[in-house]
């Protein structure tokens, strides 16, 4: 028998100093809270309790015990509330981590929407390309490509797809021209992830209308997407990024998408978002699963402003007041 049960039996009977009011302030039978308690007499070797037709009262020796008993219980009800009223409110910290080809002004929206319905939430993020560990207890949610996911147990809920395309600063084509096909990209200067890169030599794989074709650029510099991104707003020469990132970019003019039936390979770049557990997340996770999910969703529309995406507010305890967010980037 379940020795916290024996205690709650104890203490209820000796209150209420009857075995049937306790049974019935617990839930259960008069003979389960009898039983229970001849159980913990006979675990710690002590008469608890004087049995008479008419009532029950402590023993002289069980008035300190029960005393502790009640604080016991009191202190376990009290964790218990705690930790209970902690998952019902929406505040704490929500640890982040994020690839940099989401660092652009979506991702700023993501933020501001965020923290319009949650306001109490500290939202700490961290941009790394690297592999995630969500079990290690550094980061509680991550926005990643999935091969640099480790584990095969977390949850995943795809976020966006989108090619490589093709961009060029206006400036970059204005000086050396625009290329209408993926052989002439041979006469540019390209930025292309590394894995475009043929390993040993300066060959970049290509498909052009499903065709794969095989460039060796005069020039070329090979890199993460926030480089390449960066090389290609000041005109450095064509980059090859997913659609999502630059999609702003090409809205605002900053960049113009060239060779719109070229990729650099038949697969589209998928983020997703990721947390270890389904159940019993707290109200901060999982109103940020449900707008992360609405943002995105919205997002490839594009043009969508703050108010395309806000979620009603409920859970959201609009009485505690705002925590600024901590930024970490490493």
């Amino acid at each position: 028998m379940d020795q916290l049960y024996m205690l709650r039996a104890f203490v209820a009977a000796a209150r209420y100093q009857s075995f049937s009011k306790a049974a019935e302030s617990l839930n259960v039978t008069t003979g389960s809270v009898s039983k229970a308690i001849a159980k913990l007499e006979a675990c710690i070797q002590t008469r608890l309790l004087l049995r008479t037709t008419r009532s029950v009262s402590l023993t002289e020796a069980a008035q300190p015990y029960y005393l502790s008993c009640c604080r016991l219980l009191e202190e376990l009800d009290e964790a218990n509330r705690c930790i209970t009223r902690a998952r019902e409110v929406d505040s704490g910290k929500l640890r982040l981590i994020v690839h940099p080809m989401l660092m652009s002004e979506t991702f700023s929206r993501l933020v501001r929407g965020y923290h319009a319905i949650a306001p109490n939430v500290s939202l700490i993020v961290s941009v790394q390309e690297g592999a995630a560990n969500l079990y290690d207890g550094r980061f509680d949610m991550a926005i990643l490509p999935p091969h640099l996911v480790e584990q095969t147990a977390v949850i995943r809920r795809t976020l966006s797809k989108s090619p490589r395309i093709f961009v060029a600063a206006p400036g970059y084509l204005e000086q050396y021209g625009t290329p209408q096909t993926a052989a002439e990209l041979s006469h540019h200067f390209l930025l292309v992830d590394s894995e475009s890169r043929k390993k040993g030599v300066d060959v970049v794989d290509l498909l052009e209308s499903e065709t794969r074709v095989s460039v060796s650029p005069t020039s070329s510099m090979d890199g993460n997407e926030i480089l390449l991104r960066a090389a290609a707003l000041t005109g450095t020469g064509v980059a090859a990024l997913p659609e999502t990132m630059v999609r702003e970019d090409i809205d605002a003019g900053r960049l113009t998408h060239i060779l719109p039936r070229c990729t650099t390979s038949g697969s589209k770049v998928e983020i997703c978002l990721f947390y270890s557990h389904r159940e019993l997340l707290p109200v901060r996770l999982r109103t940020f699963v449900d707008y992360c999910t609405q943002f995105f969703r919205s997002s490839n529309r594009y043009g969508a402003n703050d108010a395309d995406v806000a979620l009603p507010a409920q859970g959201c305890q609009q009485e505690y007041s705002w925590q600024a967010p901590e930024a970490r980037y490493g």
